[in-house]
Parts: C-alpha cells; structure tokens; sequence
C-alpha cells in the first residue's frame, strides 16, 4: 500500500504516514457532513417548511459570522489535532442528543438542525484546513491539497450512496446516530494523527498574531485600494454578486425538490444520489482533467459560472421541474468546483500581498455575508408576492451584472497584467511556467515582457527570457542578440541556450562579435551555440566549416562529420592538439573530448588536470570530466573546490556530482567563498539537492562560519525546506545546548585543572 502511494500519487516517502492520516481523516469528516446533511434537508423540507428556507439561510449568515470570531480567539490558544478531536466528538454529541429529543414533536428542532449543520460543516471544515496548513509546507500543499481534497470527495461520494442504504436498514432518524459514529472515527484518526506528529509543528499563535482590523478600518482599506485597483473593483463584483444568488437557486431548487417528492423517503434517496453523482462528476474532472482554467484562460473561464447561472435561471423560468433543477444544480456544483474555484483563486494570487492581505479577509467575510443577506430578503419578499418560478426574472438582472464583471475583467485583463510584470510582484516570478501559461492565455504581453527583458540584468533577465521563449515571441532572438553585449559573461552562457535554430546569418554574424579568447567559457558556448543553430547541417557542409575556420576551439565544436566518417583520423587530431606547446590546441583537445564524447581519454583529461596549471584550461578539463566515465569524480573534482582561480572554482562547483551525503557535505563549506559569484552559484547547485539529501544540509545548519550558515538558511528558502524539518534541527540544537550545558555543570563540580578549564571553554 505504501509503494502504491509513493509510485501513483507521487508522494514522499516520508510523508506517506502523515498524507494518509490526513485524507482519512477529511474523508471521515466529508462522509459524516454528507450524511447529516442529507437527513437535515430532507427532514426540514418535509417537517418544518420550505417557505422558512429564506430565514434560516440569513440566519446561518450571522451565526457563522460568531462561529469564525470564536474560532479565531480558540485556534490562537489550541493544537490543531487537539482542537479538531475535540470539535468532532463534541459535534457528534450534539447531534446524537437531538435524535432524542426528536420524539418530543418539538418542530422548532429541525430549523436548528439545519443551522446546526450548515455550522458544522463551516466549523469542521475550517479547523481541518487550518490543521493541514501547519502540518504541510506551501510546496507540499501545491502537491498535496488536490489529493487530499480528492479524498474528501471521495468521502462524499461514499456518505451520499450509503444514506438510502442505512435508512432503509435502521429508519429515517436513526441517521444522526451515524453522524456520531463517523465523527468519533475521525476523532480517532485525529488522536492518531497528533500522535505522529511533532508538536511543535502544530503551532499556536500569539495574541499580535490574532488580532482583526475593525469594520470601520476594513471598509477604509478597501475604499482606497478600490479607487486605485480594477482587480479589487473586479473581486468585490466577483465575491458580492454570486452571494446574492445562491439563495434564490438553493431556494428554487428545494421547492421543486419538495414538490416533486411527497415523502421522506423519496426524498432522501434523492439527494443521497444526486449528491453521489455531483461529486463522482467532479472526482473525474479534477483527476483527469486537470486545471480546467489554463485551457480558455482566467478571463473566458470565469465567465462560465455566470453565464451557467443565466441558464440555470432561464430554466426554472419555462420549465420549473425536477429535470431544471437537476440541471441547476449539477451543474452549478461542477463548474463552482473544477472551474470557478480555482480561477478565482489564481486572481487572488495577482494581488500584491499587501492588498491581498487587506482584502481576502474582507471579501470572505463581510462581503459574502452582505450578500447572502440580500439574496435571503429577496427570497423572503419575493416569495410573498410571487411564485418562485419568477424569482428567475429578480436575480436574472444580479447575474447580468456579474457576467458584466466578468467582461471588465477580461477588457482590462491585458493591462492588470502588464501592471505586475512592471511592478515585478513577487509572487509572480515564483509561479510556474505552466501556470504563468494559463494566466498569460488570450493576452498580448509580448512588448511589456520584451521591454523589461531589455532593462533587466542577472537572474531576472534570464526569467523573461524563459517567459518569451514559452510564449514564443518572435522578436526573442533579435532582443537577446541586442541585450548579449552589455552582459557579464556568466549571464550571457546561460541566455545563448534561448537563441532559436532559426535566428540566421545575422545571429551567426553577431555571435562572431561576441568571441573573445580570453574568455574560453563563452568561446565555448558561442561555438555550441553555431553548432546547434547548424544542426541539420550535412557532414559535407560541417567539414566545409570545420576547414574555413582558424581558431582550435572553434573548430573543436565541428568535428561531428569526422566522428562519423574518419574516427582515427579524430583521434589523431585529438593527440596532436594535446600534444601541443600551444594553450589553445590544448584547450581545444579537451572541448573535442568533451563534444565528442570520447570516454577513452579520460585518462587524459585527468592527467591534464595533475599537470597542467593554466586556469582555462583546468575550468575546461573539470567541465568534461561528468561526460566522461571517471570512476572517482567527485575526489577528482572536489580538490578544486578551493582553487586559487575563480573560474576553476566555479567549474568544479559546476562539475561536482551532488548524488551522496558526502558530495553535499564537500560543497558545503564553499557557501563561505568570498568571491560572491562563486558561493551564489554553489547556493544554486545546493538548491538542487535532492530530497532525500536536504536532510543533511538542515543538520549541518549550526555548524560552520557565520557566513556558510546565512548560505544554508538561503539554500533552505530555496528548497523551500518544510516546517517540520526545521523544526526537528531546532530540537537537535536544542538538545546539543542542553547536553552541553549537564556536562558543563557536571565538571564545574570538579577539582579545577588546566584540562577541565579548557574543556569549559570550549563548551
């Protein structure tokens, strides 16, 4: 079962334990929601009113707005596994004391129910996503949270199915005996949970951390970010809109469900598998289908949920049955779920943080409350004076204003994103390519990107580079051969790969311009980079090159058509030029080793190595050295590490293997070279160690010079290292402190001696 989840799902191997607790326990909590959520919407229709539907959903507005301030004062002074253990057997007790209070005929039990239930699931599906949002790092949670929502669904799934089944078996109102069972098997699985878990890494907050802006300086924040944001004005539409119309759909649709099923049975059987088949639909396309968004773009794609709601409403309007209401409400779920959600989250993440931190809270809080309030007193006013068939043509102008909102969006989208590029918003440059994709969809950013490509330098310079290339604007080669000269050499090595095949005589001409023989590294890369732009090239028209060109290393890149054709005749060259008085040939011996690929002189290049102390070619020899089979590598390579020259040190930075716990713990040191080119790049190799050697870079954070300690705190922001392990370093530093601390004590009981006062020191 273990390698089954490593191998399928892709997760750790270390987090197995961990992932599969979590989805259990979300799959408890989903299958016990669903369950008593059928019961209650069944019952309340049917023993209470549908005509109270209104009321209780104003209602359930104010009280989750004192169930989430009550759990914000809770969660600041709670575990997270003890709270959500808590939470679910106190909420099983409840629910099980009201299936006795059911004989007394108390009506006034099933609009509390209903409020209970909507709280419920609000009170438990918060604490559940607050508790995963501690355990897991934000790069777990990308990876994670889809497969943990999956198990949920799939809970869903499953409570939906079972509800017809059990009534049949044990009656009607014994179902709110099942939701207790259900929460105290998740109780358990949250018991368990914290038992695996560190617990310092269900961490509680501080009272400053806690604190909520007031209402007054809510509104304030919001009315000036408003004035000068068309994203915020776009959200505050987005949020405020759909709110008011989802309780005149939810109301259309129990009316027609309570007209058309007369009894309890019916009835419940009905939301049993219309709420299976809802969540099977939606299993299938987040599984298979993927980010449903990235294939219309942001805008096109939040257009989907209005417009649905459109026809959801013109439905019930000429045909107000259960066959609309089977449409609405499918269909609604499906698309909120696979499209609609994720859409709006990827706007959310356009916001600078500071906005977003302004504005999510109020948005998800007093905005969706205001709206669920109107769409309640429309539902409450309408119904008295018109059939609820007509409430379509109420809200239909709502949905029209969000559809609207939608076409802001995507009139201004070019420009909120243009925006971001040049305000270089920092979430922005750590999204992926894939990502960045979906979001640039149907948006002409071609001359923004170019003109901050040509104002940027180092790191930045490259991203949008990578950025053009993926959006394949033409005009890349023509701004990179313009951009290549006023660069340093190791920006230019590394912007040469995104030069097209197609670039032309011109790009040949320009990087002809660019060939310094001082500087071989990019010799190199520029003779590569021909090579590439030639690739197709016939072996006649290579050895024509190969025989017009004077400079070795040149040449060296164009020996294909002889590897081909006159292999002793290559091997004959190759032990000229190494034999060779002149620093080129040799240097060109080396580059046709390592183009060629020729393994048999290994050897060679590692006697170079012994011998030879020109450092350009010592750079070149240790950069052919991974093609070749070398069997001892990295000893070969790690006693450059310290080299007098920093282009050496920087090659056997490049060269050195990083696949054992050795290789990690030789690179680590030069985190403390003093030329910053040089630890940047080994801060960049160490950032690509692999997961099962992170470990080793955490452990050896305390030791070292200051300077190589600041190196790995920037290597673990760059692995973005998991809170756990960090945690878990900080108890071993800990632990190390106070051992030291009992040994120090333990000899200052001593008679004093030179050894033992030294040893004090020292600890």
């Amino acid at each position: 079962m273990k390698k089954l989840i490593i191998h399928w799902l892709k997760v750790h191997e270390e987090e197995v334990e961990l992932f599969t607790w979590m989805a259990l326990l979300l799959l408890f909590i989903s299958s016990s929601n669903i369950v008593l959520n059928n019961f209650v919407e069944t019952t309340f229709l049917k023993r209470f009113g549908v005509q109270y539907l209104p009321l209780i959903t104003a209602a359930n507005a104010l009280v989750t707005f004192f169930v989430f301030s009550f759990l914000g004062n809770t969660l600041s002074r709670t575990r997270g596994d003890r709270m959500m253990t808590r939470s679910l057997l106190a909420c099983g007790l409840v629910v099980g004391l009201f299936r006795f209070a059911i004989p007394l005929n108390l009506e006034m039990i099933y609009p509390l129910l209903y409020i209970l239930k909507t709280q419920l699931d609000v009170l438990l599906t918060f604490i559940f996503w607050n508790l995963a949002n501690d355990l897991f790092g934000t790069r777990q949670s990308k990876r994670l949270f889809p497969l943990i929502t999956a198990g949920g669904i799939i809970g869903g799934i499953a409570g939906s199915f079972i509800t017809p089944l059990i009534a049949r078996q044990i009656s009607l109102d014994n179902l709110l005996l099942v939701f207790p069972l259900l929460t105290l098997a998740g109780a358990a699985t949250a018991w368990r949970l914290g038992m695996t878990t560190p617990g310092a890494s269900l961490r509680t907050q501080n009272k400053e951390e806690t604190k909520k802006h007031s209402l007054q300086q809510g509104f304030s924040n919001l009315g000036q970010l408003i004035k000068k944001s068309t994203l915020a004005q776009v959200l505050l539409l987005l949020t405020l809109l759909p709110n008011i119309v989802i309780p005149v759909i939810n109301y259309q649709f129990s009316f027609v469900v309570d007209q058309t099923f007369s009894s309890e049975t019916g009835m419940l059987e009905f939301y049993s598998y219309f709420r299976g088949a809802q969540g099977t639909i939606s299993l299938i396309l987040i599984l298979f289908v993927g980010r449903l968004y990235g294939r219309f773009g942001l805008p096109a794609a939040l257009m989907f949920h209005p417009f649905n709601y459109l026809l959801a409403f013109l439905s019930y309007l000429f045909q107000f049955n259960i066959f609309s209401a089977i449409y609405a409400g499918t269909s609604v779920c499906v698309i909120r779920r696979t499209i609609n959600g994720p859409a709006n989250a990827a706007l959310y993440g356009l916001l600078r943080p500071q906005d977003r931190a302004v504005l999510r809270p109020f948005l998800r809080g007093t905005v969706v409350r205001v709206g669920i309030l109107t769409g309640s007193a429309i539902v409450w006013f309408g119904s008295e004076a018109m059939h609820p068939r007509y409430l379509s043509l109420v809200v239909i102008g709502v949905v029209g204003a969000w559809l609207a909102g939608t076409f802001l969006l995507k009139r201004n989208y070019s420009r909120i994103l243009l925006d971001l590029i040049q305000d270089k918003l920092p979430d922005f440059y750590r999204m992926s390519k894939k990502e960045l994709q979906d979001l640039f969809r149907g948006v002409d950013i071609a001359p923004a990107l170019l003109k901050q490509f040509r104002t940027s330098s180092g790191e930045e310079v490259v991203w949008y580079a990578d950025i053009l290339r993926a959006n394949k604007v033409e005009q890349l080669d023509a701004a990179i051969l313009e951009k290549l000269p006023s660069l340093d050499e190791a920006t230019c090595i590394r912007l040469l790969p995104f030069i097209s095949n197609q670039a032309g005589e011109k790009a040949m001409a320009a990087l002809k311009e660019l060939a310094n023989p001082s500087k071989p590294e990019l010799l190199v890369a520029l003779a590569q980079t021909t090579k590439r732009m030639t690739t197709k090239i016939r072996p006649e028209a290579e050895q024509a090159i190969f025989e017009a060109t004077t400079d070795p290393e040149a040449r060296a890149c164009f020996l294909g058509w002889m590897r081909e054709q006159n292999h002793e005749g290559l091997h004959s060259l190759i032990d000229g030029w190494l034999a060779s008085e002149k620093l080129a040939e040799r240097r060109a011996a080396v580059l046709a080793i390592r183009e060629q690929e020729q393994v048999e002189y290994s050897d060679s290049v590692c006697h170079l190595l012994e011998t030879e102390k020109d450092p350009s070619l010592l750079s070149l020899a240790l950069r052919a050295l991974p093609v070749l089979d070398v069997p001892d590598l990295s000893q070969q390579v790690a006693r450059f590490l310290r080299h007098s020259a920093e282009d050496v040190r920087l090659a056997a930075i490049e060269s050195l293997p990083l696949e054992t716990e050795n290789d990690v713990k030789t690179l680590i040191p030069i985190l403390g070279d003093p030329v910053d080119r040089v630890r940047k790049r080994t801060i960049q190799r160490l950032g690509d160690t692999a997961r099962p050697l992170q470990s080793h870079l955490i452990a050896l954070m305390g030791s070292g010079s200051r300077r190589v300690q600041d190196g790995l705190f920037l290597v673990a922001q760059l692995l973005e290292i998991e809170e756990t392990d960090l945690i878990r370093f900080n108890n071993d530093q800990l632990r190390v402190a106070y051992q030291s601390l009992d040994l120090a004590q333990w000899l200052e009981s001593m008679a004093p001696t030179p050894s033992r006062d030294l040893l004090l020191i020292h600890l």
